[in-house]
């Protein structure tokens, strides 16, 4: 059984999607996997996940298609803190954040 899930983190505590990851790692019973994105970083834990179960998703903004790529490719040291490297921008997958004054945002006084 393969389960596949858009977003886990969206409805889900930090606290209990961890502990779900865990169980599920866990079970040996059960034949399957389970494949999800997020946006939690705080789940780029080598003491959660091995290297090569953890992939990154680069958009190209001038093609408009997306790589798929695996933190094993970076071969990182595995005393190193993954969710701060990948924060720095060290594994790429971060997103485009265009200048901020062409959205035309006004300061009311703040």
């Amino acid at each position: 059984i393969t389960y596949i899930v858009d977003e886990i983190d969206q409805s889900l505590h930090p606290a209990l999607l961890y502990k779900l990851i865990q169980k599920i790692m866990a079970d040996t019973e059960t034949k399957g996997q389970l494949i999800f994105t997020t946006h939690d970083s705080n789940l780029l834990d080598l003491n959660i996940f091995r290297q090569d179960e953890i992939w990154f998703a680069e958009k190209d903004k001038m093609k408009g298609s997306t790589q798929l790529y695996s933190l094993n490719e970076y071969k990182p040291r595995y005393d190193l803190d993954i969710r701060k490297g990948y924060l720095k921008g060290r594994f790429g997958a971060i997103p485009f954040l265009a200048n901020l004054d062409e959205l035309n945002w006004h300061d009311h006084g703040a």
